[in-house]
């Protein structure tokens, strides 16, 4: 008999795995006693069983444990981001991870979303749910809390730094700046991001035979290396593409070409391995050139010129690797203007200027009575 009658007339339900105990626990009624006994050893016939005691853990212990393995498995900013999103989840450190229920998350979404937009919430409960997978794959809990939790609307926005970009006057004076300050190697990279759009990680990544040379000059995208991390064969928008070079950009790529390996890194540091991002910031002085611009803005600067010298909103779209025409959009829209904006502007010049001078007319007239 797997359910028996406790000295203080309650009932103790066993379940076993062979001749040995694996989890028991006491009820007041028999019949619930059976009924648990049974869900247990169904679980435990299909390979679901959750011991109990695992679920005593406390659930900051078990965070900390999970995220420590995370490091050095995704790449350096998505790490930095969990650490930050998993610091909201202090509340419920001290609560035994199997004590957690969808409520408790909801309720900490409802706290993040007076102060964060929506999205950003939904990023939170994205990890906070991958961390519940974790668990249930370790057997500490049976059940992922956070899928079937939901995030309420919201009415809280994100403090975004705006982005920045040079006009081709301003990345043209940095990169003369710069060459001044450090070598040649450093400011023409400034010039390449400039003018390609590739993320940092990406041009680090990049191979001697990931630049194409016909039908024209290109780069081939594909990998990233983010710093501190090993090469990913994928970019941060999943795909790979191709990013057409200016004359400009060629002549400074064409020559790294000469006598290397296809396997070495384009943009080699001087130990021939992959360009530190740290290191080439600080090297070439790019805060003494940026006027206090973040790298990536290097990336929203060739954005910029193309958008706006006439380069369609699909193509920029797909070289610079974005999901959708919308998101390129979205992100330049206060950039781009229009034939529209400037046969407006023209137009109230235009008015403005008659305008003026008919005013000084009935000046001029009034003064000569």
């Amino acid at each position: 008999m797997t359910v028996s009658k406790t000295a203080n007339s309650r009932w103790r339900a066993f379940v076993k795995s062979g001749r040995t105990v694996v989890a028991t626990k006491t009820f007041d009624l028999k019949r619930d006693a059976e009924l648990w006994e049974a869900a247990q050893k169904r679980a435990l016939d299909l390979g679901e069983f959750v011991d109990p005691r695992a679920g005593r853990q406390l659930l900051g212990t078990a965070l900390d444990r999970w995220h420590t393995q995370r490091e050095g498995t995704v790449a350096s900013k998505t790490f930095n981001t969990e650490k930050y999103a998993l610091a909201h989840m202090k509340p419920l450190r001290g609560r035994p991870l199997g004590a957690v229920r969808s409520a408790d998350l909801e309720s900490l979404y409802g706290v993040l979303l007076r102060t964060q937009a929506r999205s950003t919430v939904m990023r939170f409960r994205n990890i906070v749910s991958a961390f519940f997978s974790w668990a249930v794959d370790e057997a500490l809990i049976a059940k992922n809390p956070a899928l079937v939790s939901r995030v309420p609307k919201g009415t809280g926005q994100d403090t975004k730094r705006e982005i920045w970009p040079f006009t081709l006057q301003e990345l043209r004076k940095a990169h003369a700046d710069m060459s001044a300050l450090t070598s040649k190697t450093n400011a023409d990279i400034l010039l390449v991001l400039g003018l390609t759009g590739i993320r940092w990680g990406e041009l680090s990544a990049l191979r001697v035979r990931d630049v194409q040379q016909l039908p024209y000059p290109a780069f081939r995208v594909s990998r990233s290396k983010p710093d501190g991390q090993p090469v990913r064969t994928t970019t941060k928008g999943g795909g790979a593409r191709t990013v057409p070079l200016a004359d400009e950009v060629w002549e400074i790529v064409q020559p790294l070409l000469d006598g290397r390996k296809p396997d070495e890194p384009l943009f080699a540091s001087t130990s021939g391995t992959n360009r530190s991002g740290r290191n080439w910031t600080r090297d070439s002085h790019y805060g003494k050139v940026s006027a206090g611009r973040r790298v990536h803005d290097l990336r929203h600067t060739a954005a910029t010129l193309w958008l706006q010298n006439g380069v369609d909103l699909k193509t920029a779209q797909t070289w610079l690797g974005h999901s959708t025409a919308k998101l390129t959009a979205d992100t330049y829209a206060h950039f781009m203007g229009s034939d529209a904006d400037s046969a407006a502007v023209q137009r109230m010049n235009a008015v403005l200027a008659g305008y003026a001078g008919g005013t000084r007319d009935k000046l001029s007239t009034g003064a000569s009575h």
